[in-house]
């Protein structure tokens, strides 16, 4: 079994890539009216307007966890560009420093790094 991609339901496509585009500072691999695709890493996260079944009203309720190399760096960073920070770095008692920021479609992203072992 080997999870890849995740496929995120969302209503405006070339706004929400556009939006993820500024957050994460990379650009897409893909955008048109109705999809979108973005590698990062080994998997493929991806933006569907319509898929095989209907979703209506679909909140999506997801965390996309991104590691990073320096969390600080990607605060001030988009502190500056504008994007609502949820929660300011800090470590988790799970060995993470991570930032909460709110993304488009309901999505909230997550830039972690590992600490190191002392």
């Amino acid at each position: 079994m080997n999870l890849n991609q995740l496929d995120i339901i969302v209503s405006d496509v070339p706004q929400v890539c556009a939006d993820l585009e500024r957050i994460l500072d990379k650009k897409s691999d893909y955008v048109d009216d109705s999809f979108a695709q973005f590698t990062i890493g080994s998997h493929c996260l991806m933006l569907s307007q319509n898929h095989l079944i209907p979703l209506e009203d679909f909140q999506s309720g997801i965390i996309l966890h991104i590691e990073v190399e320096d969390v600080d760096q990607n605060y001030k960073r988009l502190k500056e560009i504008g994007v609502e920070i949820l929660h300011v770095p800090c470590e988790t008692d799970w060995g993470t420093e991570s930032l909460l920021v709110k993304g488009p479609a309901g999505l909230v992203l997550d830039f972690y790094r590992m600490k190191s072992a002392a």
